[in-house]
């Protein structure tokens, strides 16, 4: 009999990739989200259920009972959480404790930050907490920590409002953005610019797959690939991967961003099979084919 897990956020980046690599894998998915999006996940989900998890009511889901719960569902802005600290914490931390609450599981897996190893931003700090409660409740259960995600599988997309440089650098080198702007360039690293460890969101969502029927029990694992590059090697990486030499200037730092993050014990889950240049090339090319795409509309 195959075994059955729920997707929450799974409409969004990370949430897609999941669903789509859960299927693949042999799981029956369902999916949960607040509302659809342009990743279209429905040819991978036995069902897709709507409902907001903080304040979830009843919903047809509710009573079915997963091997596996992977609560990727959140708020992930990290400039954002620093104006509106109370909704990071009622949605990542209160939302969190509502899906275990609600929805029947063997084995709740997180999806944290690698920026909870220097918790400065309420985001950050969001994700602690809920870490903490699903230690303290949950009987098995597994912990990611996320380092910086980028690319994709040529079919999802980063919904959100652009915040990540990479996604930045790549709607720069497609000329929908007249510049990439990087936040600071007076840190204590290598060329002044912030250090980040990257992982391509295919290496990640298989990580995630391989713990599914192998709860961790840990206090966390951790994924990226293990290796830093600064927001200036990543951009020009992606000058590179684009050929395009798009126009860089420096701006203020950016409150709640610490110098330095980088993956210094890897998760066991992890098998890095994507390098920055082929994280940077799937992302430009996303969006150079939506750019055509409007184009010839």
């Amino acid at each position: 009999m195959h075994k059955r897990v729920l997707v929450t956020g799974a409409h969004g980046y990370i949430g897609s990739h999941v669903a789509r690599l859960a299927h693949e894998s042999g799981y029956i998915v369902d999916g949960l989200d607040i509302c659809s999006s342009d990743n279209n996940v429905r040819p991978y989900c036995d069902n897709l259920f709507y409902a907001d998890i903080v304040n979830m009511g009843a919903y047809p889901g509710q009573d079915i009972e997963y091997d596996a719960v992977i609560h990727c569902a959140g708020l992930i802005s990290v400039n954002e959480s620093m104006d509106n600290p109370s909704r990071y914490y009622e949605v990542n931390t209160s939302g969190t404790l509502s899906i275990i609450n609600k929805i029947k599981h063997k084995h709740f897996i997180f999806a944290s930050t690698g920026g909870a190893f220097d918790p400065i931003s309420p985001y950050a700090k969001s994700k602690i907490l809920a870490e903490t409660i699903i230690k303290d409740v949950c009987k098995d259960y597994t912990i990611f920590r996320f380092f910086n995600v980028a690319g994709n599988n040529g079919e999802f997309r980063q919904i959100c409002t652009p915040s990540h440089i990479m996604h930045m650098a790549a709607l720069a080198a497609t000329g929908e953005r007249d510049k990439m702007t990087i936040f600071g360039n007076d840190y204590d690293t290598k060329d002044g610019t912030c250090v980040r460890d990257y992982v391509h969101v295919v290496d990640l969502a298989s990580a995630i797959i391989a713990s599914i029927d192998n709860p961790a029990n840990t206090e966390y694992e951790c994924v990226g690939s293990g290796s830093g590059y600064s927001n200036l090697e990543v951009t020009n990486t992606m000058k590179q991967a684009s050929e395009i030499d798009f126009t860089v200037e420096f701006g203020e730092r950016r409150a709640g961003d610490p110098g330095k993050l980088i993956v210094e014990t890897m998760s066991k889950y992890v098998n890095i099979q994507h390098t920055l240049y082929e994280m940077c090339k799937s992302a430009f090319q996303m969006e150079a084919t939506d750019k055509e795409k409007e184009l010839s509309a």
